[in-house]
């Protein structure tokens, strides 16, 4: 198992994230586009040295899990950032820790940046989070309409 940008992976890896993206958040958000849903996500590819980047677990070339790491992410929350987004372990690896893995490195990442802190939100998995020792901030408006839960992490 390695950790890889985004930048590191081959083409059709990164086309493989960008359609499981889109897949998993269209369920959730009817508005999503495609075209630009992962046409950002394939633009991450060529970014190493500042953001947005994505960060990537593979196991033998196969993606495990993903997320991506932007300045800013809410359009109504500018003054939040930077953010833990689109967070996403394939299933068969859920429950593994692999999790943990992926984002304490993507927090590390975040810290070369010259971050200490760092926010995501979700309307899925509060526990998630809090499991990995990220604080509850409160309700906050996603783009889309409707509320998530806000967590930050000191880095």
């Amino acid at each position: 198992m390695e950790i890889k940008m985004f930048s590191d992976l081959t083409e059709e890896q990164v086309k493989f994230i960008a359609d499981s993206n889109f897949t998993y958040w269209k369920k959730f958000n009817p508005i999503l586009d495609y075209e630009e849903s992962t046409g950002n996500i394939v633009a991450m590819r060529g970014n190493k040295n500042k953001l947005p980047i994505g960060v990537a677990l593979v196991n033998d070339d196969k993606i495990i899990g993903f997320c991506t790491l932007r300045e800013n992410r809410l359009k109504n929350h500018l003054d939040i950032n930077p953010w833990l987004c689109n967070v996403m372990i394939m299933e068969e690896y859920k429950g593994k820790g692999y999790a943990k893995t992926m984002l304490d490195y993507a927090c590390q990442k975040f810290k070369t940046f010259g971050y200490d802190r760092v926010y995501s939100w979700t309307d899925q998995v509060p526990e998630f989070y809090k499991k990995l020792g990220w604080k509850y901030e409160g309700e906050i408006t996603k783009n889309e309409g409707g509320t998530g839960l806000l967590f930050s992490k000191d880095i």
